[in-house]
């Protein structure tokens, strides 16, 4: 039993499994009996967003977002905090406006570490330091999605962005999913999927952010990113449906 509702997906690696819960805690427990290992939290603002950032494992790193704005890296084995680093401070004069929730998953890929946060900014920081390496204003509770030289984003208005892995510069946007609740981004080959409120996935271009196609789902609302691996796509819908999808390449 834990101290709070459980909205995040839990890291599970070899020595531990680490959950996040809505009341800003962070705990390990004992894959073999559940046992708690270690805890830590993080003050949570009066007024969030309904979510919280999964906690994700980097070799013996165990990195995570907050509700504050705020990105945390805790050693593995033992709980240790080794960095935190304030992605976007709050501003503002009113708690809306103060609202700078990390809800996305953050991305490790090498060393480095992507983050998007609401009203906030996407930046890339160092896994080993939490030095913000660059940042640029965007907001999302959406998450993103890296590969290659790449990061794509899913902007709290649902416009689907590109951007440039070493400096954060823009290379495509696309706004025709705006206000449809898009989910965060998967990388399926050679486009970026998204799902939306309707029960749609929508592929995309990864060069260009062209619209491919699309197909129903189920007809509920995603909320969870689609799952790309092995050339299939997985989506699952609120209702619970779960949909395998495979991408025919174009002209077929």
């Amino acid at each position: 039993r834990l101290s709070g509702e459980v909205l995040a997906q839990p890291a599970i690696g070899a020595t531990a499994v680490v959950v996040r819960t809505v009341d800003g805690h962070v705990r390990a427990l004992s894959p073999a009996d559940g046992r708690e290992l270690w805890a830590d939290d993080e003050a949570v603002p009066r007024l969030t967003l309904r979510g919280t950032a999964p906690p994700v494992i980097a070799g013996d790193t165990v990195v995570t977002g907050f509700d504050n704005g705020r990105v945390a890296a805790y050693g593995l084995a033992t709980g240790d905090v080794l960095w935190e680093t304030a992605v976007t401070p709050p501003r503002g004069r009113t708690e809306l406006e103060r609202l700078v929730d990390i809800d996305g998953a953050v991305r490790v890929s090498g060393r480095d570490v992507f983050v998007a946060g609401f009203q906030g900014r996407a930046a890339m920081l160092a896994l080993d330091s939490g030095q913000i390496w660059w940042a640029r204003d965007l907001s999302s509770h959406r998450g993103l999605a890296v590969e290659g030289e790449t990061v794509y984003v899913t902007a709290a208005d649902s416009v689907v962005q590109a951007l440039r892995r070493r400096d954060g510069t823009p290379v495509w946007s696309n706004d025709q999913l705006i206000r449809r609740s898009v989910t965060a981004p998967a990388v399926d080959g050679d486009a970026v999927v998204v799902a939306d409120f309707e029960g749609y996935a929508h592929w995309l271009d990864r060069t260009t952010g062209e619209l491919l196609g699309r197909v129903e789902v189920g007809g509920a609302r995603v909320t969870n990113a689609p799952v790309a691996g092995n050339g299939l796509v997985y989506v699952q819908n609120d209702e619970g449906r779960l949909v395998a999808l495979r991408a025919r390449p174009r002209g077929r």
